[in-house]
């Protein structure tokens, strides 16, 4: 009996042992769970990616990172001021990288089986239409962005109408606006303005209507309702965003000469710097220095139209006698050099070799709709009013006129 205690006691001890060893077991596996940390940076101008790593505490990872990121294609030239880098270490080895230069493109560098492997995300984008009114308060750039919009489609709007409204000058409070465009989302955050189906805009400088069409033959542009096409072969204006502080006139009182003397041209005043256009295709006839004029680009148009910029900082690259320029193209930064009592560009326009005033000469069109498909123009037109008036009703806002 008493052999049968020992045995059975014998037995017991053996059982608690290997819950103690069991218990020891568990805890050590709990103290062994791995450690994950996590460091970002935002690049900045200077920086490259090598010392970046250095920075995130991945200089042993470093090269291997970087040859796979090569190996995948990755843009190194296109890493910019602003793009993220997000890095996770598991204990001390590296795991995973995040590089993220917009939503578009955003790239993975993951550690799997001793290897480092490369992809990208690709994001889901959605296409809404969308319409959009409102009135101009103080101009039509400040206006639209108080409504919720972009500068983007400030410029894209005013690009259509550049040739009929000059928008330093001819807009007034109280004038309207409507568009119809694509707004795109990229995970269902707004990434950008796609397609403009409908631009409007009415006020006392006139009632403009721009429709893009399409005809069979594939040519392409915004028109009025009457199948005219909204460019014409000269801009109105040089510059973007202004003001005119001198106009064209034959007799004016020159402050820094303090005599009378005619202004062929128009003065605009913006900040120093600010992007000079050609107001049509044509060819450089002279890019330098002019007395009076300081630094200077001349540009020869068709139909012997001669423009003039003056004043100008610095011109662009690319820009010298004999290259052709193409409507809007860049030549050159608004400065103050020459006879001038501060930063502004003088413009003039000549014809035939003589000035006229730029805002009164009229410029031909360029191509109206064909004839043979007029019919179907007009037809897309009153469709895309309906379209317009029914979007309007739906969110209770002003109907253009049609």
């Amino acid at each position: 009996m008493i052999g049968l205690r020992i045995m059975y006691r014998a037995r017991l001890n053996f059982f608690l042992l290997l819950l103690v060893v069991a218990s020891c077991a568990r805890k050590t596996e709990i103290t062994t769970v791995p450690i994950f940390t996590e460091a970002i940076h935002i690049v900045k101008r200077g920086e490259n990616l090598e010392g970046i790593l250095d920075k995130l505490t991945v200089a042993d990872s470093r090269l291997a990172i970087i040859n796979a990121l090569q190996n995948s294609g990755f843009p190194f030239r296109k890493c910019l001021p602003g793009d993220s880098i997000f890095v996770v270490k598991k204990d001390t080895e590296f795991s995973n990288l995040t590089y993220r230069q917009n939503l578009q493109n955003i790239y993975y560098v993951t550690a799997d089986n001793s290897q480092l492997v490369v992809s990208m995300k690709y994001p889901y984008f959605d296409t809404v239409v969308t319409y959009i009114m409102g009135s101009v308060n103080s101009t039509l750039y400040e206006s639209m962005l108080a409504s919720g919009e972009t500068s983007n489609l400030v410029i894209r709007f005013a690009d259509i109408f550049a040739w009929e409204i000059d928008f330093f000058t001819e807009t007034q409070h109280g004038d309207s606006f409507s568009v119809c465009v694509d707004k795109i989302f990229c995970d269902s955050t707004f990434f950008d303005y796609g397609f403009i189906l409908f631009a409007y805009y009415k006020g006392e400088v006139g009632e403009y209507y721009g429709f893009y069409y399409r005809d069979p033959e594939g040519n392409e542009d915004y028109y009025n309702k009457n199948g005219q096409s909204l460019r014409k072969s000269l801009l109105k204006s040089p510059l973007r965003y202004s003001y005119i502080s001198s106009h064209y006139s034959k007799s004016r009182f020159h402050p820094i000469l303090k005599r009378w003397r005619p202004h062929h041209g128009l003065d605009y005043v913006a900040p120093i710097g600010t992007p000079v256009a050609s107001i049509g295709d044509g060819r450089v006839t002279f890019k330098g220095w002019k007395g009076g004029y300081g630094n200077l680009v001349e540009i020869r148009h068709k139909n012997n139209f001669t423009s003039r910029y003056g004043h100008l900082k610095r011109f662009a690259k690319n820009i010298s006698v004999g290259r052709r320029v193409k409507s809007g193209q860049l030549i050159g930064y608004l400065g103050s050099t020459g006879l001038s009592t501060g930063p502004h560009l003088h413009f003039e326009l000549h014809k035939n070799g003589t000035p006229i005033n730029p805002l009164r000469v009229k410029i031909p069109r360029a191509p109206s709709v064909k004839k043979k498909y007029m019919d179907l123009f007009k037809a897309h037109r009153d469709s895309v009013m309906d379209y317009i008036q029914g979007m309007a009703l739906d969110q209770g806002e002003a109907i253009p006129e049609t």
